[in-house]
């Protein structure tokens, strides 16, 4: 299968997964409402990414823990960064585009070399995750998301150029993720996540690991002693 069918492919496969394991009864709409949103905590994440069109890399991944919006869904708003160079086989293709509308035109313009094309994608997202209980100290998620992503083109021979202005953009993204989470105590929990994005200008599929600090929760507040407490009506003792 072709790199770019599995970038799709694979976080597809992936929504199917949670479709089938959600739960058979629907929540009602009173279950969901703002009262558990606040900040609770943060991540940080190294990911391998897959990109549809350029070489593997590393990307650096920061996540927000905002609580809970319904039962079991978690708000996760999140930025991701990575830099990658456009593999040659794609520059060998714009080359011959470019060749190809010359001729179009009358003109010749045969032997153009692009020389190293770079990428990078600078990505705001916010994902709903859908959690799962376990027995076995590890508990899996699914989720969804939607992002905006900086994509930025540039390289020596296509700089202030219109192959650059194409290159470069602000598109919007779909995101669908699948993961683990290991607690490591009462604050801290190790996690792993399969990631698809689907985006115009920077499809890719990659996996990560990470690790989350939650903020401990505020205590609850301390009843009043019954010493304290006024005398019932009647004054009985």
């Amino acid at each position: 299968m072709p790199r770019a069918s599995s970038v799709i492919a694979v976080p597809l496969l992936i929504a199917s997964a949670v479709l089938a394991a959600a739960p058979a009864s629907a929540q009602r709409p009173e279950d969901y409402d703002y009262e558990n949103l606040a900040f609770r905590g943060i991540g940080v994440w190294a990911f391998g990414v897959v990109p549809a069109r350029s070489d593997a890399t590393l990307g650096l991944h920061l996540r927000a823990d905002l609580g809970e919006l319904g039962p079991n869904v978690r708000v996760v708003p999140s930025a991701t960064f990575w830099n990658s160079r456009i593999r040659d086989s794609e520059v060998d293709d714009i080359e011959r585009q470019i060749e190809q509308a010359c001729e179009r035109s009358g003109v010749s313009c045969s032997g153009i070399d692009l020389g190293e094309v770079k990428i990078s994608d600078l990505s705001l997202d916010l994902d709903l995750h859908y959690l799962w209980t376990t027995d076995y100290g590890i508990e899996p998620y699914a989720g969804v998301g939607a992002g905006i992503h900086l994509v930025n083109g540039r390289g020596e021979f296509i700089e202030d150029t219109f192959v650059e202005d194409v290159l470069d953009a602000i598109t919007p993204g779909l995101n669908l993720m699948a993961g683990l989470e290991l607690p490591l105590g009462s604050t801290l929990t190790l996690q792993g996540e399969i990631r698809g994005v689907l985006a115009s200008n920077a499809r890719w599929l990659g996996a990560g690991i990470g690790g989350a600090w939650t903020f401990a929760p505020a205590p609850a507040p301390a009843r009043a002693s019954a010493a304290l407490l006024p005398p019932p009506p009647g004054g009985a003792p």
